[in-house]
């Protein structure tokens, strides 16, 4: 029986060939022009090619010849030695895609990148990248800092150099979910199996989940154990975390090489959670975080560049957290920022914030939003600010920059935003600082002491006098209560007291 195999020229999975020659033709002017045949022997730079053998590849259902390889070979070798040899090939495929013979005054990068043509097919096939699960992270973001710096002649080499050199064909749907299995597993000591009953416990559902999974666990199962030692360290079990009972289970999961759990036991003891925070804790905790660093936790590249930053080794700090942006993770991206604002370079910062905070990070939305509000890094724009701060509540409520409450409230609604056409909205401004008052802002404990205290001046309401005396012994009682709010207190209590309308012996 015929294996079946995945088509390369119908889908937007794949950055294949077939799928090359079809967006471009797709999105030709002239699409007689610009067909199967004409783009794969524009791309190899030769003629005469066999037409079933170029449909069997672009189909997908062969790989591409030795013999092309070979041509694509010594493209890139030159390529690489001088990065305008293949303005050539790029050129004739504009001419194809334009569907008018360009000569040879055309010939320059410059002219390239100015295609809104082009550009437009670089965007589809930089989508189809995105989609496809076979590349990396590194090559994705590559092929984004081409296309934002508008680069389409590099753009379009390098994805060439992928499709030809790099991208398997065939890809047969029989082996399909076996081989991204295995993928997944490699460099742990993990088993198909060992997956596969778990994820039967995890589809089944099962009503005693508890005693399923710790039979899993006595059978040195290592997603159950990750899964339990997890549970654990979150509190989920006993309803506070057990970290010893936590690294009991992740420490099996480790041996089986878990990238998590290496990383989770790494987080236990540099946060004193087991261990006694001796050297020997730390260093133990730093060959947990390598081994989940060689495993592909990216959170582990984070950390170690947090590592870094704390010795103040700065350049191996970024480097590490450069690591971690390849695959957009977020609090390295909210790490290299702070590094460049703590350096003046704010403009760098903000392009640093906006990229995690177009991820929908909380702490980085309302920093972006503070940008925008006050002009740092960027221009000010008040429309944008009110939208980063809205977008910092747009995540689970343990993840909120409860900071982001209180500038809606305090820039926003509190007394309107005409450049933001934020009309006044008092009710919202007083809920939201309640909110981050209740969340250890002190800034918005303070914001209510003096809306109650301004309120209580004018209607001589004995309720919003006691509103005021709550929030001070709120705020005063706090542990971390300091000489700022104190201040600021006093003259607001004083600010009353002039007035002549409370009896200030009643405040606190």
């Amino acid at each position: 029986m015929n294996k079946k195999y995945i088509k390369m020229n119908d889908n937007n999975n794949h950055l294949s060939i077939g799928n090359f020659c079809r967006i471009i033709k797709e999105n030709s002017l002239n699409k007689s022009f610009a067909g199967q045949s004409e783009i794969f022997s524009t791309v190899f730079n030769i003629d005469n090619i066999n037409d079933s053998t170029i449909n069997n590849y672009c189909i997908g259902c062969r790989s591409i010849g030795s013999d092309y390889k070979e041509i694509f070979y010594n493209f890139k070798d030159k390529y690489n030695k001088n990065k305008l040899f293949m303005l050539d090939i790029i050129l004739n495929l504009l001419s194809l895609i334009d569907g008018y013979i360009y000569t040879e005054e055309y010939k320059n990068v410059e002219f390239i990148n100015n295609s809104n043509n082009l550009k437009n097919i670089c965007n589809k096939l930089y989508n189809i990248a995105k989609n496809d699960t076979t590349i990396s992270n590194n090559f994705t973001n590559k092929i984004h800092t081409y296309l934002t710096n508008n680069n389409l002649y590099e753009c379009m080499c390098e994805m060439l150099f992928y499709i030809v050199l790099e991208k398997k064909q065939p890809i047969y749907i029989d082996n399909l979910v076996k081989e991204t299995i295995e993928n997944i597993l490699n460099n742990t000591n993990i088993s198909i199996n060992d997956l596969e009953n778990f994820l039967k416990l995890q589809f089944n559902d099962g009503i005693n989940y508890s005693y399923s999974i710790k039979k899993l666990v006595k059978e040195n199962n290592p997603y159950a154990c990750f899964e339990l030692g997890l549970m654990e360290y979150n509190g989920e079990i006993a309803g506070y975390p057990r970290y010893n009972k936590s690294y009991e289970y992740l420490k099996i999961a480790s041996s089986y090489n878990h990238p998590r759990a290496n990383y989770l036991i790494a987080r236990m003891l540099l946060n004193g959670y087991i261990g006694n925070n001796t050297k020997k804790d730390i260093d133990l905790a730093w060959n947990y975080l390598k081994n989940a660093e060689k495993l592909g936790s990216i959170a582990a590249l984070n950390t170690i560049g947090l590592i870094y930053l704390n010795k103040n080794d700065i350049n191996n700090a970024v480097t590490y957290f450069n690591k971690a942006i390849e695959y957009n993770y977020v609090y390295s991206y909210n790490n290299l920022g702070k590094i460049y604002e703590d350096q003046k370079d704010f403009t760098t910062a903000f392009d640093y914030y906006i990229k995690s905070a177009n991820l929908e990070e909380s702490w980085a939305c309302n920093k972006v939003g503070e940008c925008y509000r006050l002009g740092i890094g960027t221009d000010i724009d008040m429309k944008k600010s009110y939208y980063y701060y809205n977008l910092a509540l747009n995540v689970p409520i343990k993840l909120i920059d409860n900071w982001s409450k209180f500038n809606l409230a305090k820039y926003f609604y509190l007394n309107g935003n005409y450049d933001a056409n934020i009309e006044k909205d008092e009710e919202k401004a007083i809920n939201l600082f309640k909110d981050a008052s209740e969340n250890d802002i002190f800034d918005a404990t303070l914001e209510l002491i003096y809306y109650y205290s301004n309120k209580y001046i004018i209607t001589k309401d004995n309720i919003y006098l006691k509103y005021t005396n709550d929030y001070i012994t709120k705020i005063s009682t706090h542990k971390d209560y300091n000489q700022k709010y104190k201040k600021e207190i006093e003259q607001q209590l004083l600010h009353i007291k002039n007035k002549k309308e409370a009896n200030i012996d009643t405040l606190i």
